[in-house]
């Protein structure tokens, strides 16, 4: 008894230290990391914090960009859809609470306070309206939200492959444990390992070398902060706060879906179609592909807009 109590001990006191070694190596490396990193965007001040955003091309129409659950840097993953859009319309990323280079800590992460949030950051910027709003994934809980929220400001919405709640499970809760994993490192030692868990599953040349090495920065810096978690835990009740919202009529929607999530999730398509029946002007549209459709799709993702907005 008293060896294997011995064997414990041991094998506590290792896994203490290695703990401990873990999370200052961590914590060192991610200090001098984003004390020498080349910050992009501007950070705009509201009520709350600092938002971090991002504005690309001077066309007259503008398009916000929103991105989806636990993309770490939204103005970075963007890249290949802003780099079709921007000779045409002014791209305006808004990196909300939680992501890239803006605040981590932040008010409920509900779709109210996000909503109002994204509407005082564009304030802020001086779009007051008659702009395009395109969303990936959960953006679509938000997008459906904003556009009830705040009615007549947005000229035409656009989802890739946006989350319906009716088609969507409800993520596990996340709590102490990831907080633990994000403190010791295990995204840096896990992407030292394999580099692909933190790079865009886009084709070669997509993204510049210097774009995937700070998205795998940021990657580590942003994985399981307050904002994220607190986003996540509260899922269902965002699910439900916009369930029994629909689309303006008036208000023109493209949707794009992944192939993939089709064959995946029977409901996928058919609550897509379900949201846009009742409106006067929309066109779902089905790409062969992942859930980032704009990593590989964002050449067909500008010409359906164009082609929708005639």
């Amino acid at each position: 008894m008293r060896t294997l109590l011995k064997v414990l001990a041991i094998v506590g006191m290792s896994a203490v230290v290695l703990a401990a070694t873990s999370t200052i190596t961590n914590l060192a490396l991610g200090a001098y990391e984003q004390a020498t990193a080349q910050p992009y965007g501007e950070r705009v001040s509201i009520d709350g914090g600092e938002v971090n955003v991002s504005v690309t091309g001077t066309g007259e129409q503008t398009v916000v960009l929103l991105n989806g659950y636990g993309t770490a840097s939204p103005a970075l993953d963007f890249t290949p859809l802003i780099k079709e859009l921007k000779d045409e319309y002014t791209v305006v990323v808004i990196e909300r609470f939680g992501y890239g280079y803006s605040d981590k800590d932040a008010t409920d992460r509900t779709v109210e306070n996000i909503s109002t949030e994204l509407h005082e950051t564009l304030k802020a910027l001086g779009v007051n309206g008659s702009y395009i709003l395109i969303g990936h994934s959960m953006a679509g809980i938000y997008s459906l939200d904003y556009v009830n929220r705040f009615p007549g400001e947005v000229s035409a919405l656009v989802t890739i492959d946006g989350t319906v709640p009716e088609a969507f499970a409800v993520p596990p809760k996340m709590g102490l444990g990831q907080r633990f994993l994000s403190t010791i490192g295990w995204v840096r030692w896990m992407s030292a390992l394999n580099p692909q868990i933190t790079a865009p599953a886009a084709p070669a040349k997509t993204y510049s070398q210097q774009e995937i090495e700070q998205i795998h920065l940021m990657t580590i810096w942003n994985y399981a902060n307050p904002a994220v978690i607190d986003e996540n835990n509260r899922s269902a009740e965002n699910f439900a706060a916009v369930a029994r919202l629909g689309y303006p009529r008036e208000l023109p929607v493209l949707a794009f879906v992944s192939r993939q999530l089709i064959d995946a999730n029977t409901q996928w398509r058919p609550a897509h179609e379900q949201q846009l029946e009742a409106l006067e002007r929309s066109e779902l549209v089905v790409l062969e592909g992942g859930h980032y459709l704009h990593w590989t799709h964002s050449k067909e993702l500008a010409e359906s807009l164009d082609a929708f907005l005639g």
